[in-house]
């Protein structure tokens, strides 16, 4: 393989941040959904723990409550620090329910920030995906031009490695 083909390589990183961004946007149409269109509940917090891992901190928060249908719903939501700091304390949830759909337990309090949260995110990837595509065709132009002056000059341009600590040998 040449090396000068691996510099094409760098067209993954805005694959994959356009991966992210299709996530992240989901992620928002579901909590949007949830909230506009689910049925309003007031759950039951059974369990609360906000967990220091590291430099994150995080936690869930364990939700029981009765649909119109009459069925006992316990889910555990995963929460981030600013969501969870919105319920120490609380007893019950306001929620927003929509069995079947992608997001199905949104909790009211806590929507606009979780909202924005997400917006952000959508606003960094494409701002990333801009930078990314920008470098990505800087990479490809430098790499198509290497190939070029070396195929002009009769050059060799395959991946040659050279070690740098071991001893020379004599032939």
């Amino acid at each position: 393989m040449k090396a000068i083909y691996l510099t094409h390589l760098v067209w993954l990183i805005p694959a994959a941040l356009l991966g992210l961004l299709v996530q992240q946007t989901s992620v928002y149409y579901g909590i949007t959904q949830t909230f506009e269109q689910g049925e309003e509940h007031t759950a039951n917090i059974t369990d609360f723990r906000i967990k220091q891992i590291a430099a994150q901190t995080n936690g869930y928060v364990d939700l029981q409550f009765i649909d119109s249908e009459g069925n006992n719903v316990q889910e555990r939501l995963s929460l981030h620090a600013q969501h969870a700091s919105r319920l120490i304390g609380s007893n019950s949830v306001d929620i927003r329910y929509r069995p079947g759909a992608t997001y199905d337990i949104v909790m009211i309090n806590t929507y606009e920030y979780h909202r924005n949260t997400v917006l952000i995110n959508i606003a960094v990837i494409i701002f990333s995906i801009l930078v990314m595509v920008a470098v990505s065709i800087f990479g490809s132009r430098y790499a198509i031009r290497k190939q070029k002056e070396l195929k002009d000059r009769g050059g060799d341009d395959s991946l040659q490695l050279e070690y740098l600590n071991s001893p020379k040998v004599k032939a």
